[in-house]
């Protein structure tokens, strides 16, 4: 065994749902989107509190005219209540946590699109490499067969023509082992690169009887639930509720009054000192808490004042681009609604193909086993019969290629009908599914 081998990391079909849950960048993307609304979540009970303001602002004013300086400081607490603007926190906060559903969902739903995509890949790698192994045992028999018959052409046995047949199948079955190659390299590629995985051994996946599924009993299953199942339209189903919610805050905007209340209290303090005159005999300024005049001197008292208000505000011209935006939210509602009908009934006409597909698909898988099963008779009958020498070398390659086409159609058809199933249990919300029944 390689080093190259030994160093490979084995994966198997059915870690994948562990594999993408750890690897997938898109989805730590996700998750890092979700945290971030999750703080807005968390903190959406901060949106019901008022408006409420401190301000500390201190002044200096030279009076010259009067001769001193005037200094101090204003403080206030100013709170504000819009009523309008708590009846749409309200709505808003739904919108917010439907936007977090939405969230969860998208993860979900991203979840599965990224396994099943990975699932996809793994199928088509595996096909591809046996393909590869197909065409490779093909390429190595056709060249024993060719240097067979040209031993025999050359001891006059066989024809110059059964010769240079031999030699076009030997280059066909050696140009498609390359091709084979070429292609199961890229598709592993891309599994490796999407896991950041150097190198990949992938484990076969298990054979398993695939049965045809009741058509009718399959669509009523499921048909009525798709809107339950189905991450597209449980997506329309969430932007629906979000549109409508929407829709009420223009509403509101449009015909609810804006009710406001205020409440305030400002408290300021000033100081004088004198300006004019000498050093030694400064205009003095009158000192209402000593009750005499001196060089510095304070108010008596503070300036306290405290009071509210409230009202009404009603839009005026502001009304008419308020009805505009609320018509606009109503036919977005409808348009919605639309478009998730529209979406449910194309996914349950593009369930009821894929089951079609799915059947059929059964249908061939048995007949390439069974047809693989008789060509493998057949071709160890004529190979007896030609080593007996009652059966010519054009026979045998005649059933040989038989033999070839029907193993090839049966990996096709096998690789072929897991995908199909893998679509089926996307569809329906769970990737997986239907490979475990």
């Amino acid at each position: 065994m390689s080093d190259s081998i030994l160093l490979a990391e084995v994966v198997g079909f059915y870690d994948l749902p562990k594999l993408v849950g750890e690897k997938s960048y898109e989805l730590k993307l996700k998750e890092m989107e979700i945290q971030r609304k999750k703080v807005d979540v968390d903190s959406r009970n901060l949106r019901y509190l008022p408006s409420v303001n401190l301000e500390h602002s201190p002044f200096f004013e030279s009076l010259r005219g009067d001769g001193y300086n005037r200094k101090g400081w204003n403080t206030s607490l100013n709170l504000n209540w819009n009523f309008m603007e708590q009846g749409n926190t309200v709505l808003t906060n739904m919108i917010l946590e439907l936007e977090y559903e939405r969230l969860l969902l998208e993860y979900r739903a991203l979840y599965q699109k990224e396994l099943f995509d990975q699932a996809f890949q793994y199928a088509e790698t595996l096909k591809l490499l046996a393909f590869y192994d197909y065409d490779f045992s093909n390429e190595s028999d056709a060249d024993k067969q060719f240097q067979t018959v040209q031993k025999l052409y050359k001891q006059g046995i066989e024809s110059y023509l059964v010769t240079q047949n031999s030699k076009v199948d030997f280059f066909f079955y050696k140009y498609n082992a390359i091709k084979s190659r070429l292609d199961q390299q890229k598709s592993q590629s891309i599994f490796r690169r999407k896991f950041l995985l150097k190198d990949v051994t992938l484990k076969q996946i298990p054979e398993r009887e695939y049965k045809i599924l009741p058509l009718e009993e399959t669509l009523a299953e499921y048909e009525q639930n798709l809107s339950d199942v189905n991450f597209d339209l449980i997506l329309t189903v969430n932007q629906i509720k979000i549109l409508e919610i929407q829709k009420q805050v223009r509403f509101n905007e449009l015909w609810v009054p804006d009710f406001f209340v205020n409440v305030y209290n400002q408290n300021s303090k000033e100081s004088y000192s004198g300006l004019s005159g000498t050093w030694n005999n400064p205009m003095q300024v009158y000192d209402y808490s000593r009750n005499d005049y001196s060089i510095y001197a304070r108010s008596s008292e503070s300036d306290h004042n405290v009071g509210g208000n409230f009202g009404f505000r009603f839009p005026l011209f502001n009304r008419w681009l308020d009805k505009n935006e609320f018509d606009k939210s109503k036919i977005e509602v409808k348009l919605a609604k639309s478009q998730s009908q529209f979406l449910r009934e194309n996914t349950g006409l593009y369930l009821y193909e894929l089951i079609q597909q799915h059947n059929n698909l059964v249908e061939l898988y048995e007949i390439s086993r069974e047809s693989k099963r008789i060509a493998e008779e057949n071709y160890q009958i004529m190979e007896k019969a030609y080593k007996t020498g009652s059966a010519s070398i054009i026979e045998l390659q005649t059933v040989d290629r038989r033999l070839r086409d029907v193993m090839r159609n049966e990996i096709q058809n096998r690789y072929d009908l897991i995908q199909l199933r893998l679509q089926i249990g996307l569809l329906l919300g769970d990737t997986m599914k239907f490979l475990n029944n």
